[in-house]
């Protein structure tokens, strides 16, 4: 199992506003700056998070983005639903229909025990946890070169 661009990108966004967004909302255009990443590309993501409540678009000339909520009541979960659906390592782990041998394979119960352990993890860790341990990943600016830690998003 691999996490998506999206994913990762949507989980950057997110840091980033939390980290810069305290006092005032935070542009696009400086997050895609700072993360080295394209704009459109984190419009889309916004778009998304934001019709899952997890951000607030402010208008006019000093607008950009809020967080929805404390960043320690935003679940790492609600940011990767939002970004690309319902966490499930296979499609029958959600819904038995979406396999014709959901009823007598073999091993459904290994898949949904492996997928309710990453939910689990996923709703254990917030937002506020995510951006109060990388301070260490605070000037790394994306790119070719590797993060400084395994840990960077």
């Amino acid at each position: 199992m691999k996490l998506n661009t999206r994913v990762r990108y949507a989980v950057r966004l997110m840091a980033d506003i939390a980290r810069h967004g305290s006092d005032q909302p935070v542009p696009l255009r400086d997050v895609a700056e700072r993360q080295g990443l394209s704009k459109l590309y984190l419009s889309q993501l916004a778009t998304a998070l934001r019709n899952a409540s997890l951000l607030r678009s402010v208008w006019g000339n000093r607008g950009g983005y809020v967080l929805a909520r404390p960043a320690s009541e935003i679940k790492l979960r609600e940011i990767i639903e939002a970004a690309d659906g319902p966490v499930n390592i296979i499609e029958c782990v959600v819904d038995d229909r979406a396999c014709a041998r959901a009823q007598v394979c073999e091993a459904i119960h290994v898949w949904r025990d492996i997928n309710e352990a990453i939910v689990e993890v996923l709703d254990r860790y917030t937002l506020g946890d995510l951006i109060g341990s990388a301070e260490p990943c605070a000037n790394w600016r994306g790119g070719a070169l590797a993060p400084p830690l395994a840990g960077c998003l």
